[in-house]
């Protein structure tokens, strides 16, 4: 089965939209990928490198054979599925522990945006 590049880039457009809903600048920063590059692969340019992919597909949680063939889940990323499996095999003492830890990390993460 062929790449598809135009494919791939549309289905990293949806993720960076739909899920994330960031502009490609923030999305970029998350990736740790250039902007401009982050353009190029969702217009179907050229064919994402390996590297980029694995940024990619780290930063967001998306499976690769979803990303590269559109196989697997799309709706619910990979981080997400294991945050909603730690939840729901935790106690009560547990999930008040994650609720705090993810209330501190959200508000670095804002305070940080906002500087």
């Amino acid at each position: 089965m062929a790449l598809d590049k135009i494919i791939i880039g549309s289905r990293i457009r949806e993720i960076r939209e739909d899920i994330f809903q960031e502009t490609r600048d923030k999305f970029a920063k998350r990736c740790n990928v250039p902007e401009r590059y982050i353009g190029q692969i969702e217009r179907g340019e050229f064919l994402i490198s390996l590297s980029s992919l694995d940024k990619i597909a780290s930063a967001t949680g998306a499976n690769v054979d979803y990303l590269l063939y559109g196989t697997g889940k799309h709706h619910k990323m990979k981080s997400k599925e294991n945050l909603y499996q730690i939840i729901e095999n935790s106690d009560k003492d547990e999930l008040q522990m994650y609720y705090k830890c993810i209330c501190t990390m959200r508000s670095y993460v804002n305070k940080k945006d906002r500087e």
